[in-house]
């Protein structure tokens, strides 16, 4: 029987104000049926009225009712839509929803996996709960629900039949990682590594390395728990001095716990030896970029933590696959497309620009986005990929975005004829679709907020109607 929260419960963990009749004291809620949504909103739900800069839930009070939900959570005084319904008022409403599932997780005995770090946190989280799925019962996070509304809302989905929970953790801000780290409390907490992503929001790398290391107090409360760190990173000497619980490295460079070694990127994935401790396996991935092996020993080494044999890893890895948008090739009609248009920071689109040198191509062209999120420094970060593309060969660029121009700069003075800047996607994708020649091998980036997937899309419609 899965687990319910009565009435009388959420008013004491909200620290909230019954508005409607007594008798709903009586009334019990299992966790997951708590929603923030009323697209999706099912009878007898609580809906929590959220209010963002877009939106007011508040607003859909009547519509929650007319669908059956049994009340609300909310923070402002509004009349009740039906004596059947009721309201529980709190301060905020946000607050509310992550204490009910810092509550729900408390009373859970099974283990949690927080996953943090500037790239590969959701192919992380993905990679390990297909191998940690051999051996155990396990939830994770969906999708990107990896903030302060999708980290609570994935613990209360959790109920006593898991064993395992594996959750996402992003942030754009100090004090983010620490108030998701209070809710999931990790028994493992894996950094994936520190790069520029946000650094608009936090000024620096410096920054953005103690944001992430929120986590580590949190795992601190017990030296049985354990942080997992990139070796190869810069920051990770420093983040290992703040740890008191166990820490266990990964890399390829550096003295680790566990390590990929003998490297070797074929034309469909990676091989290399995987070690740990005195044991040793051959590793085959259906996977291109060599940052995936990354992401894959920051998996391998939280599924040892939880006595996943070497040998089993080795099994389960050819199956393991990437989220989508994220490296994926499709050979169409002649033509290679790597759509690695998820997101994008200065050192995944370095990644990508080098997956894309080393594909087979009469031609490497690169169809990229602006990079959001750098402040100041997008300029410079900006030019510095233009510089990038033309020392690596890139054969033609096509550029969408404010800082285009900065790009078109910097593969100038590289030396490289062919680029093309646009403000106008529809620009890019005409002009695009004149340029294509049979043979060739593109790559489409850019940050989530450019929309880069929609270029993916119709230049896959595109090149099939090729006849």
């Amino acid at each position: 029987m899965r687990e319910r929260f009565s009435v009388s419960e959420i008013l004491k963990i909200t620290k909230g104000e019954l508005k409607g009749k007594k008798e709903h004291l009586n009334s019990f809620i299992p966790p997951s049926s708590i929603s923030t949504d009323t697209r999706y909103l099912k009878k007898g739900e609580l809906f929590i009225a959220l209010s963002g800069k877009h939106f007011d839930g508040h607003n859909f009070i009547k519509e929650c009712w007319k669908k059956g939900a049994c009340g609300a959570i909310i923070s402002k005084s509004i009349p009740l839509p039906s004596p059947q319904f009721f309201f529980i008022q709190v301060k905020d409403v946000l607050r509310a929803l992550q204490n009910l599932a810092k509550y729900n997780r408390e009373k859970l005995s099974l283990k949690t996996i927080g996953i943090t770090g500037s790239n590969g946190k959701t192919t992380v989280k993905e990679m390990l709960s297909s191998i940690l799925s051999s051996k155990y019962i396990i939830s994770k996070s969906e999708g990107n629900f990896n903030n302060q509304i999708g980290v609570p809302l994935s613990l209360l989905k959790l109920s006593s039949s898991e064993e395992i929970g594996i959750l996402e953790m992003g942030m754009n801000s100090r004090g983010e990682i620490q108030r998701l780290s209070e809710i999931i409390q990790p028994n493992i907490g894996i950094i994936t590594n520190i790069h520029h992503s946000h650094i608009g929001f936090l000024g620096s790398q410096e920054e953005i390395k103690e944001a992430k290391a929120e986590m580590i107090p949190l795992l601190n409360k017990d030296k049985k728990n354990w942080l997992i760190l990139n070796g190869d990173d810069e920051w990770t000497a420093n983040l290992k001095r703040k740890a008191e619980c166990k820490v266990f490295t990964f890399g390829i460079k550096s003295r680790c716990e566990i390590k990929a070694q003998q490297i070797r990127e074929k034309e469909n994935g990676l091989e290399f030896n995987l070690i740990y401790r005195k044991e040793k396996v051959p590793i085959h991935l259906n996977i291109l970029g060599g940052h995936n092996i990354y992401n894959f020993l920051a998996a391998s080494a939280a599924s040892i933590i939880l006595r996943i044999p070497l040998n089993a890893i080795a099994q389960i890895a050819p199956q393991l696959t990437l989220p989508p948008l994220r490296c994926q090739i499709n050979i169409l009609k002649g033509y290679k497309l790597i759509n690695d248009s998820y997101n994008a920071n200065p050192e995944s689109m370095s990644r990508a620009l080098e997956l894309l040198q080393k594909v087979e191509g009469n031609r490497k062209i690169a169809i990229l986005g602006d990079m959001l999120e750098l402040g100041e420094k997008a300029p410079l970060f900006h030019k510095k990929l233009g510089e990038e593309a033309g020392k690596l060969g890139i054969n033609a660029l096509f550029i969408l975005g404010k800082f285009s121009e900065e790009v078109e700069k910097g593969a100038k003075k590289m030396k490289m004829k062919e680029v093309f800047y646009f403000r106008d996607k529809e620009e890019l994708i005409k002009n695009l679709f004149s340029y294509l020649k049979r043979g060739d091998s593109l790559l489409i980036k850019g940050s989530r907020g450019m929309k880069m997937d929609e270029i993916a899309d119709r230049l896959r419609i595109k090149i099939c109607s090729i006849t």
